[in-house]
């Protein structure tokens, strides 16, 4: 009896939570009026096709979305979890299903066939608004958040060398848990390995909070069990170890393709202050991730960053192009530091490459960004750089050698934190993202403006400015697990008419310059050049600005494409308006203060 009333308790829990704490009446007809569906791992919900005549809600476990596309290949389309509900669309609609659900682990399903639901529509007709609002959000989700899943509930944690002990590292991760709100399980071959199935199921579904189940080598069938009942696997294992694949992933045949797979984060151990990682990318060999997470032992920002990973709170920070306004970056960048929103991961193009990167391979050491931006800016890297216009007006050489010199031959992937550039693929006319690969020619390849530049070659493509095609690559960033977005535009977007008829001449211009009237205020000619190629790019980004959580656009009138002499000046633009901006915003719009239930 008292498992039952404790799954019943445990039911009763989700509802309230999607329906309100204050309506146990309701909740309580619900669950009396609904069916309760079990699933075993593999078993299907509904198929693609079927037809739509009951919604669910997922009381416990974990549901894939599947659907065949126009190239007859099954796809993921996504997770659900516990809490969340599933085929409202279709049941609205009376269309068939889009997609196929299937159960990735042991699962409870509410059941309320179309009947039902109207008969608690009429009893409580905020129902009818609260699914509809779901429909909506996952409407949304599905066209710009695919990546935004149901937080992983059970977290199995798997050591790739068992006679390491990794307890420092967990430890501190239990204590942001706390310091978050979240409670934490922990589970481990030692205490739990005796366990029968059911009994697994109970400790894992019962627990309020986040269950990690600890496994090793040194009790395979424990750990196989972890991997069953896991929404998210974390491999872990120190950076400096062998990378060939260990005994337990080829046991547990963890990268295999299955429609039933547990997504796989690599968490890479690091020691105390440690140095700038290398060959991070012999890791990826013969292993199929989802993502790769650095994590230096004691590190604060490191184990802050993995807590908001795990619970679907990542902050990614994206940026634009626009030249020596890119200046303007560091010093938004100095300021949300200030402010205490750290960066989970980071994108941009062109200059928002060049400057983004920069401050992710400093680690966002403020005294290191200061340092380069005096000293790429004293380098004078765009002035007397001209070469014989056939592919360009400068050569770029004083550019890459510079970003040679300070990235040596660190790739994308050594990066503490992950970071992506975008360039435009010239040889085949499409976006190519940069996450990978040396970085500093990533980035070369990002910031070769067509006409400015010349073209950067990787893998026997040419490659130009990513601004062509995207120069706020906010897109992107929605295929990493983060919630919350800050995007920062160099180039505004609304009209900017002049207050002249005519172009005047090359003589009037001169002249008026000459004389200091700046009656005639013209864009110079890499302004007209990048913000023509720019347009389409830019009608993109007007289009993708809305679900982010913080879109500014930098004020930067009056500073031209190439002109660093000025870039004091532009960092502390860069910083008072985005300061500006952070103060501005209400408090519970402050998203990286709020506590995560």
């Amino acid at each position: 009896m008292e498992n039952f009333y404790s799954k019943a308790n445990h039911n009763r829990r989700i509802l309230l939570r999607l329906f309100g704490e204050s309506d146990v009446e309701f909740v309580d007809q619900v669950l009396q009026s609904a069916k309760l569906i079990e699933l075993d791992t593999g078993q299907f919900l509904f198929h693609q096709g079927d037809p739509g005549n009951a919604l669910y809600i997922v009381l416990s476990g974990r549901f894939r979305a599947l659907a065949t596309q126009n190239d007859n290949i099954l796809h993921a389309l996504g997770d659900i979890g516990e809490g969340e509900p599933i085929g409202e669309f279709a049941l609205f609609t009376s269309a068939p299903r889009s997609a196929s659900v299937v159960a990735i682990r042991k699962s409870v399903a509410l059941e309320l066939t179309e009947p039902e639901y109207l008969k608690l529509v009429s009893k409580k007709p905020e129902f009818s608004t609260l699914m509809a609002r779901f429909v909506i959000n996952r409407m949304r989700r599905n066209a710009l958040q695919q990546h935004l899943e149901s937080s992983a509930k059970n977290i199995a944690v798997m050591n790739l060398q068992a006679d390491r002990d990794i307890s420092a590292y967990t430890d501190a991760i239990r204590v942001q848990f706390e310091a978050m709100k979240i409670k934490i399980q922990v589970l481990d071959h030692e205490s739990h390995a005796n366990f029968d199935t059911h009994e697994l199921y109970t400790a894992l579904e019962q627990h309020e909070g986040l269950n990690f189940l600890v496994c090793s080598e040194a009790d395979l069938h424990w750990s196989t069990q972890c991997a069953i009942y896991a929404d998210l696997i974390v491999v872990a294992t120190d950076f400096y170890a062998d990378s060939e694949l260990y005994e337990i992933e080829k046991r547990l045949e963890l990268y295999s393709q299955n429609i039933l797979n547990k997504k796989i984060f690599l968490l890479l151990l690091h020691p105390e202050n440690a140095p700038q990682p290398e060959n991070t990318r012999r890791w990826f060999e013969n292993r199929n991730l989802d993502l790769h997470i650095h994590y230096r032992l004691n590190h604060g920002p490191d184990i802050r960053r993995f807590a908001r990973i795990l619970t679907n709170n990542a902050i990614g920070l994206v940026l634009g192009g626009g030249g020596a306004k890119g200046f303007a970056h560091l010093g938004a960048i100095l300021a949300l530091y200030e402010k205490g929103v750290e960066i989970d991961f980071l994108g941009g193009t062109s200059a928002g490459a060049l400057y983004g990167l920069t401050t992710s391979y400093c680690d966002f050491d403020p005294q290191k960004i200061r340092f380069y931006a005096n000293d790429s800016a004293s380098s004078k890297l765009t002035r007397n750089d001209f070469t014989f216009p056939i592919l360009s007006i400068m050569s770029g050489k004083k550019m890459v050698n510079y970003l040679k010199k300070m990235m040596g031959n660190i790739y994308l992937e050594d990066l503490w934190v992950n970071s992506y550039c975008v360039s435009t693929n010239f040889s085949n006319a499409s976006t190519k993202i940069h996450d990978k690969g040396l970085a500093w020619k990533q980035i070369a390849a990002s910031i070769a403006i067509p006409g400015i530049y010349p073209p950067v070659v990787i893998d026997n493509q040419l490659h130009v400015d990513g601004g062509v095609v995207d120069n706020l690559p906010i897109e992107t960033m929605y295929n990493y697990p983060v919630r919350h977005i800050i995007a920062i535009s160099l180039t505004q977007l609304k009209s900017q008419p002049v207050d002249f008829e005519e172009i005047p001449s090359a003589s009037t211009l001169l002249m008026d310059s000459f004389l200091g009237r700046r009656k005639f205020r013209l864009p110079g000619i890499a302004s007209i050049l990048v913000n023509s190629l720019t347009l389409n790019s830019r009608q993109k980004q007007e289009m993708s600005k809305s679900g982010v959580a913080i879109y500014l656009e930098m004020e930067l009138k009056g500073i031209g494409m190439l002109d660093d002499t000025r870039w004091k000046e532009i960092v502390q633009k860069g910083h008072d308006q985005m300061k500006s901006a952070l103060e501005s915003l209400k408090e519970e719009e402050k998203f990286w203060l709020q506590p995560k239930e």
